[in-house]
């Protein structure tokens, strides 16, 4: 087993399962409470607020398992995959924010 396969599997395992899963239970199975610091109190629409954090969660999980398939391919090098994985990780964290300025209580 090389370098490129250990890699990719890691990922798989520790990153973008654990993303798939997090993101389904919040979107759509509405276990929000899953979210960090989350509270139902401060949303204007908690359900619309857990379907947009658990699908940007879904996303970027793809994005993930998308960019560790073409570094596993050699498509990239290591150094370049840093620029390729920091934007996947920036999808629920731009979504958060969103979350919390558009459906915050005034």
């Amino acid at each position: 087993m090389d370098e490129f396969m250990l890699g990719g599997l890691i990922v798989l395992f520790t990153a973008v399962l654990p993303c798939l899963v997090l993101g389904f239970l919040i979107a759509f199975q509405g276990r929000r409470g899953l979210i960090s610091g989350w509270q139902e109190d401060k949303i204007s629409d908690p359900e619309k607020g857990g379907r947009i954090i658990g699908t940007s969660l879904m996303v970027m999980a793809v994005l993930l398992a998308i960019v560790t398939l073409l570094w596993f391919l050699h498509f990239f090098t290591e150094d370049e995959l840093v620029y390729f994985i920091l934007p996947c990780a920036l999808v629920p964290i731009v979504a958060s924010f969103y979350v919390k300025i558009k459906l915050k209580i005034r």
